[in-house]
């Protein structure tokens, strides 16, 4: 039953995203549209919301008992604070050093502990964001008010 809940509410929720997708205004001509990115992934969401309900179908019960992992629910509360923080701190330092930041630290929440991929992760995440979004899609990079790597690296 909590799988068909957990489906049901994650299949809301992103038939709500997608509904948010298509509220971002059309492209002019020649640029790519904005809401390629939310669209894409509100649409994948929905995917993994039918098949968790799919394999609720499946489930026959009491099969296995249900544990509760309290260290989950922590995690989650933790990589929201960071996200609302790295994301506050776009407008304060711009794009690049608030990625080159959290990018080591959410990599180590998921279980990376070699140091080379963190200390790799610094680098490549905000690069490969960058060719992505402001290279490649044309959106104009955040600077920061207080600090910006990105003006500081152009010179």
């Amino acid at each position: 039953m909590r799988a068909y809940v957990e489906g049901l509410v994650l299949a809301t929720l992103s038939l709500v995203a997608v509904w948010g997708a298509w509220q971002v205004p059309a492209a002019s001509p020649g640029d790519t549209w904005a809401g390629i990115v939310p669209f894409a992934a509100s649409v994948a969401l929905l995917f993994l919301s039918i098949l968790l309900i799919l394999g609720a179908s499946r489930q026959t019960a009491g099969i296995a008992p249900v544990s509760t992992d309290k260290g989950a629910a922590f995690q989650v509360i933790a990589l929201f604070v960071i996200a609302l923080i790295y994301q506050q701190s776009f407008r304060w330092f711009g794009y690049l050093l608030p990625t080159a930041i959290v990018a080591p630290v959410v990599f180590y929440m998921f279980g990376v502990r070699s140091w080379i991929g963190l200390a790799s992760s610094a680098v490549l995440c905000p690069l490969i964001f960058h060719i992505i979004f402001f290279v490649l899609l044309g959106v104009f990079p955040p600077y920061g008010e207080v600090f910006d790597l990105l003006s500081w690296i152009q010179g």
